[in-house]
């Protein structure tokens, strides 16, 4: 991966970027390693040390990048994690609308840089990545989803320690784990079509992923 790659995006940790190339990958061009991506996706370890004054800024102060794209989990705060890359992001891009958009925000300075923001999983609702990736489970499967959702409850009354601020991880990686092979994190079960890359509830964020980097889409969501 080229970290002078002048596209480049922000996750907080290895899942987001093996779920970001899992679903982009069945909608534009991504090429195998060690072929250098469209987009050079930079691992953040936390929203805490992404929001520090420094991190963004400094990316976007630099000569490198001309097109960044920031995506972080909603947590239970949607509107609140929103405000906080616009704090950090507003002194260089002063348009930034005082609300997120519902289809991810996209905009351009006076410098022709560009900065895309997604909140994960709707930029909306609280959540988080495993949120989103929920609404890829194959229609077949659903009714193992519903049982991975009763075992994971039962289990917390019984007292397993998994937070609640956790539980949709909870319940993705229990239903991964009764999928055959069993327990692929998600950018593998992606790769294999465990979940489904191409469902309609990917449209949004992939419509923004391409217009934000100019990628020519191949996927049949955006005809």
């Amino acid at each position: 991966m080229n970290p002078n790659n002048p596209k480049q995006m922000v996750v907080e940790g290895y899942d987001d970027l093996y779920s970001v190339v899992g679903v982009m990958r069945a909608h534009v061009d991504w090429p195998d390693p060690p072929a250098d991506p469209p987009v050079y996706i930079k691992i953040g370890k936390s929203s805490n040390e992404i929001l520090e004054r420094g991190y963004l800024d400094g990316l976007l102060k630099g000569n490198v990048v001309q097109m960044l794209g920031v995506m972080l989990d909603a947590d239970t705060n949607p509107i609140g994690r929103y405000q906080s890359i616009r704090s950090l992001c507003s002194s260089f891009f002063p348009k930034m609308p005082m609300e997120m958009s519902p289809n991810g925000l996209i905009i351009e300075n006076e410098k022709k840089k560009k900065l895309g923001v997604w909140i994960m999983p709707d930029n909306a609702s609280p959540g988080c990545v495993e949120t989103f990736l929920r609404f890829l489970v194959p229609s077949r499967t659903e009714p193992i989803w519903t049982h991975s959702i009763k075992a994971t409850d039962e289990a917390k009354k019984i007292g397993c320690d998994c937070r609640d601020s956790h539980i949709d991880k909870a319940y993705l990686y229990t239903w991964l784990a009764w999928q055959d092979p069993p327990g692929q994190d998600p950018g593998k079960a992606l790769v294999a079509k465990i979940l489904d890359p191409k469902a309609g509830h990917c449209a949004a964020f992939a419509r923004w992923f391409t217009e934000l980097y100019g990628l020519g889409p191949k996927s049949d969501l955006f005809s």
